[in-house]
C-alpha cells in the first residue's frame, strides 16, 4: 500500500523536508537493533543504516558494530530477530542526499535504489517520466541488482544492447542510456580474503547482489534465488489459440493437466499446466483473466483431447482446485460430463472417516500449500523437474514469503505457480502407481555415498 503524502515534514540532517509518501509491506521479517544509549530500532535484513559514513545493511552488522547517529557513532550492544511485521517505507526525501533520522537519533536512508521501488509504481515512474526525456531530458538511475524481472533490470539489459540495426557497435545502448557497472574488486583495499570474510557474514546470495552486482532478487523466494537466475526458460514450439506448447505429446508417457479456475472477470488469471509424466517435464500452458469458467473448462477439455490423442485417455490425468472458485468448475465439467473429456479425473485421496463428504479435485488448505511449496523447491533446487515457460519463472521470482506461508510479492500474480502446484500434488498421488515417477519426484538423493569399510584389527 502506498500513502502520499501532502501535510506533512520528515527530520532530516539538513532539517525538516518534504517526502513523498509511505509505502507499507506486511509479513517481512525484522530483527530489533539495540544501541549502548538504549536506544533501538526494528529494521529488515536489506534495510541500510551508516556506519563511519559508509552506507550499510542491516545484514552485515553485528553486535560491536557502531552506527551513526546525530550524537555520533554509537555501539550496537543486541541485534535480535522478533518475527513478521509491518514494515513502512519513505519515498522520496527531499534532502539531498535521501537521508532522514529515526527514533530522533539513528540516521538512515531511504530507497533510493531504482529496482528495490515496488514494480507497479517503478514501471508507473518510468512511463511518466519517459516523454521527458524523449525531448531531449536526461536521467541517472543507479541500483544495486534485485530481480532480473523488474523495471530496473530491463533499463539495464537494453543499455547493454549497443548494436544497430545492422550490427555496428554503438556508443549506447537501444534505450539511449550508457551501462556502468562498479565491481568489489576495484577498491584498492578489498582483495579474495575479504570476500571470503564478507561472503561469510552475508552469505553468497547477498554477496553476489550487492557486490558482484549480480540480478539476484532480495525477497526470500521460494527457490533458492541463485536457483532462478540460472533459470532461463524457452519459447513455445507452437501456438494453438492461446494455448503455449513446448513439446509435442508423446506415446509411452503419462500426462498430467492441471488448472487452477479465477472468475474471468479481469483480475486473477486462470491458469492451466501441462507436465510429462515420469519426467516431469513442463510441455504445455494457458492463462488468461477474461475468459469465464466454463470456457476455462472448455480449454482444459481442448488440451486434456490433445494429450490423449497421442498417449490414450487412460495415459492423461486432468484435475481442478475444488476451492471456493473451483466449485463453478466442478459443475462445469459435470455439465459436459466426464466422459466427454478424454482422460481420467484425478482426485486426491479421501480422509479417513470422511469418504461420505469426499469431493472431486484438491481442495488447497494452509498445511496441504506447505506441502506442495516444499515438494516443489525440492524438485526444482535438485532438477527433478523441468519448466520451460519463461512466464512461470518469472513467477517463480516474485513468490515469496509472506507470513508463515508463501504468495506473490505485492502486486505481482501467482496463477502460473499455483497451478504447478496442483501438478505437483497430483503427482505425489499418482507416484504410488507408478514406481518410475516415485523415483523421478523422490526426495533421496540419486546416488547413495557409502560409507568406507571398516576393519578391526586387533
Amino acid at each position: 500500500m502506498f500513502a502520499e503524502n501532502q501535510n506533512y515534514e520528515i527530520l532530516t540532517p539538513s532539517g525538516w523536508q518534504d517526502f513523498r509518501g509511505i509505502t507499507e509491506t506486511e509479513n517481512k521479517e525484522l530483527v530489533r537493533i539495540t544501541l549502548k544509549n538504549n536506544c533501538s530500532v526494528d529494521a529488515t535484513l536489506n534495510h541500510y543504516f551508516f556506519k563511519e559514513n559508509q552506507k550499510v545493511q542491516v545484514s552485515a552488522l553485528i553486535v560491536g558494530d557502531s552506527i551513526d547517529t546525530v550524537d555520533g557513532a554509537v555501539e550496537i550492544v543486541k541485534i535480535e530477530p522478533i518475527g513478521a511485521g509491518l514494515v513502512y517505507d519513505i519515498i522520496e526525501v527531499a534532502d539531498p542526499n535521501h537521508l532522514f533520522i529515526v527514533n530522533d537519533l539513528i540516521i538512515t536512508k531511504n530507497c533510493d535504489e531504482f529496482s528495490y521501488v515496488r514494480p507497479s509504481i517503478a514501471r508507473e515512474f518510468w512511463v511518466s517520466i519517459s516523454p521527458t526525456l524523449s525531448t531531449g531530458g536526461k536521467a541517472l538511475i543507479t541500483s544495486t541488482p534485485n530481480s532480473d524481472e523488474d523495471q530496473f533490470a530491463q533499463i539495464w539489459k537494453q543499455a547493454n544492447r549497443c548494436t544497430d540495426e545492422w550490427g555496428n557497435t554503438t556508443p549506447v545502448g537501444t534505450n539511449g542510456f550508457k551501462a556502468f557497472r562498479s565491481y568489489w574488486h576495484e577498491h584498492p583495499e578489498r582483495d579474495d580474503q575479504w570476500k571470503r570474510e564478507e561472503m561469510g557474514r552475508i552469505g553468497e546470495e547477498r554477496f553476489r547482489r550487492e557486490h558482484d552486482c549480480d540480478f539476484v532478487t532480495a525477497d526470500e523466494t521460494l527457490i533458492n534465488s541463485v536457483k532462478l537466475l540460472e533459470m532461463q526458460g524457452s519459447e513455445p514450439t507452437e501456438r494453438q489459440g492461446q494455448v503455449r506448447w513446448y513439446q509435442k505429446p508423446k506415446t509411452d508417457r503419462l500426462y498430467l493437466v492441471a488448472l487452477d479456475p479465477s472468475l474471468g472477470t479481469g483480475g486473477d488469471m486462470s491458469a492451466i499446466e501441462v507436465f510429462e509424466v515420469p519426467t516431469m517435464i513442463q510441455i504445455a500452458e494457458w492463462q488468461h483473466n477474461r475468459t469465464p469458467i466454463q470456457k476455462q473448462i472448455q480449454v482444459l477439455k481442448e488440451i486434456v483431447k490433445q494429450c490423449s490423442d497421442f498417449a490414450g485417455a487412460t495415459n492423461v490425468y486432468y484435475s481442478v482446485e475444488n476451492n471456493t472458485l473451483g466449485e463453478a468448475a466442478l459443475v462445469s465439467i459435470s455439465e459436459i460430463g466426464e466422459e466427454n473429456i478424454a482422460g481420467v479425473f484425478l482426485s486426491e485421496p479421501a480422509s479417513l472417516g470422511h469418504a461420505r463428504r469426499h469431493r472431486k479435485g484438491f481442495t488447497t488448505t494452509s498445511k496441504s500449500k506447505l506441502a506442495a511449496c516444499a515438494k516443489l523447491k525440492s524438485l526444482v533446487e535438485n532438477d527433478r523437474i523441468t519448466i520451460t515457460s519463461k512466464n512461470l519463472i518469472s513467477e517463480l521470482k516474485t513468490f515469496i514469503s509472506s507470513g508463515v506461508s508463501f504468495a506473490a510479492k505485492y502486486g505481482e500474480t501467482d496463477d502460473l505457480v499455483m497451478a504447478l502446484m496442483l501438478v505437483v500434488r497430483m503427482s505425489q498421488v499418482l507416484k504410488n502407481y507408478y514406481p518410475e515417477l516415485e523415483q523421478q519426484i523422490s526426495d533421496r538423493q540419486d546416488e547413495i555415498i557409502k560409507p568406507m569399510p571398516f576393519i578391526a584389527v586387533f
